[in-house]
């Protein structure tokens, strides 16, 4: 993560440590880049973000989940 704060301080020229909002730092991006950013799904460019996973996920219902166990315990 310090490589690419580095990275972001020596393009747009600010010290990360002076922001404390997203909105902030896509302020000074569109500053930079003369025009406002677009917002975009992650799905619609084909790339896993970093928060994404290759595979769909499944979701559970934990608490049914741990009262079925706690029920196969008795």
């Amino acid at each position: 993560m310090m490589t690419k704060t580095v990275i972001f301080e020596k393009k747009y020229g600010v010290n990360v440590g002076n922001l404390s909002t997203t909105e902030e730092i896509d302020e000074i991006i569109e500053e930079k880049i003369g025009r406002k950013l677009k917002i975009i799904k992650p799905d619609d460019h084909g790339i896993v973000h970093s928060r994404g996973n290759v595979f769909k996920l499944r979701e559970y219902d934990i608490d049914r989940m741990f009262d079925d166990a706690i029920k196969r315990g008795k």
